[in-house]
Parts: C-alpha cells; structure tokens; sequence
C-alpha cells in the first residue's frame, strides 16, 4: 500500500471528490449518503476497539439517536452524537470551523469525563505528557491548526496531524482514540470529504501508521487515511448512480 507517493494517494481522493460532486446529488440523496457515512464511521471506530457492535445494531441506533436503548447502546449512541456535531459544524462553518479545547472535550463521548489526570503509561504511548501540561499544549496544538502553514496542507494531511497528536497527547483516561478520530475527521468533513473511516481489513495497517507516527513518521497515517477516504468516495459514487 505505501508504494505509491502521498501526493498519488492525495490526487486519487481529489479525482473521486469530483466524480461524486459532478453527480449533482438532490438533497435528499446526500443526506441518506450522509447517514450512510455515520453507521459506517461509529460501526468502523467502534469495531477498531474491539466492540461487538453490529453495522445493523448501529443503524438501529442512529435511527433512534438520544432515546433510550439497551445498556451497551450507549456508547454507541453517544459516538452517534459526537459524530453529528462535528458534521453540523463543518456544514455551517466550511472551512471555517475549528476543533478547540471546548469541542475536543464535547466530542468525548464518555459521560461526565474530563481531561487525564493520571500519568500511567500506556504500550502505546510510552511516555505520556504530565497532566498538568495538557491544557497548554491542547491550547497550542488548536491554535496551530488555525495557522496558515496548516490550512495550506490537504485536508487529507491535516486530518493525519491532528488524528496522531491527539493519539500522542492522550488527554482523556480512555477512549482518546475514538475521540481522536471524531475530532480529525472534522478536518475532511469541512472540505465536504467523508470522516475518516477505517474499515475491519484496514485495521492492521492503521495500528501499523499510528506506531510509526509514534516515530515522528507521519507519511504511513496519510496514507492510510487518504486510502480510507478514496474507498469512502468510491463506495459513495456507486451507491449514487
């Protein structure tokens, strides 16, 4: 997979992107598009961490997002719910819309959690910030992204960035790479790309990007995730004809 050059993979998303645009979509079929990206992106995450959960048990509950369900729905129902908030920004804001502190810790979809608070390590993350400097470097890493230097990359590329520090700042007890993801995938969706989907056959070549981003070896994780993205699109135009 990584013997093709970035730039290929980057120019492949594009050509699918216009494919899919050039279709001139009624509304009605871009928003059952737009849900068909939801049960995928919740299914897909939740599958990545080792959840039992079924693509039918999902549409189920994006059908019946927020209502009471069974006890193991609500993970699966607040992931639903974090994902819709970053599509509802990045529709109204574009490329405007920005990931901050406040979102990041609205997109956790753990009840009643806040910022980590203990130091432990983790097998992936060797050594992990001290928790009282994560404020700091949340502040300094949302502020970057806002930066001209970055809105210049690909959103493909930025989604990457933010995608592997987040990994690597670990600001929650748990769940950071769920959040993680719902929080890059904002970066495709404002340049209306699908969220960054990682399919079960994918699996061992993310686990294999997200190590050597931990080597401050970010080409893997692009990618990986414009090779997401590219499936994403092709599977988006097939339905659509």
């Amino acid at each position: 997979m990584f013997a093709r050059d970035t730039s290929e993979w980057i120019n492949r998303v594009n050509q699918k992107h216009k494919q899919l645009v050039d279709l001139g979509l009624s509304d009605e079929k871009k928003e059952r598009l737009a849900r068909f990206c939801e049960i995928e992106f919740v299914y897909s995450t939740l599958t990545l961490e080792g959840s039992g959960v079924t693509r039918e048990d999902v549409a189920r509950i994006s059908s019946n997002a927020g209502t009471p369900g069974a006890e193991n729905d609500h993970v699966a129902n607040a992931l639903v719910s974090s994902f819709r908030l970053v599509r509802s920004l990045a529709r109204k804001q574009g490329k405007g819309a920005e990931l901050t502190p406040e979102l990041l810790l609205k997109l956790h979809s753990v009840p009643d959690a806040g910022w980590r608070y203990s130091g432990a390590e983790t097998s992936r993350v060797p050594k992990l910030v001290a928790p009282e400097h994560l404020p700091a470097l949340l502040e300094s890493a949302c502020a970057w992204y806002t930066a001209e230097s970055f809105t210049e990359l690909n959103p493909v590329e930025q989604a990457s960035i933010v995608l592997l520090r987040l990994i690597d700042l670990q600001p929650f007890e748990q769940a950071n790479e769920r959040t993680a993801l719902v929080a890059a995938s904002l970066f495709t969706l404002r340049r209306e790309l699908p969220p960054i989907i990682i399919k079960p056959e994918r699996a061992a070549a993310y686990r294999n990007a997200l190590d050597e981003g931990a080597r401050m070896n970010t080409k893997p994780m692009v990618e990986t995730i414009a090779e997401a993205v590219e499936k994403s699109l092709e599977e988006l135009v097939e339905q659509s004809r």
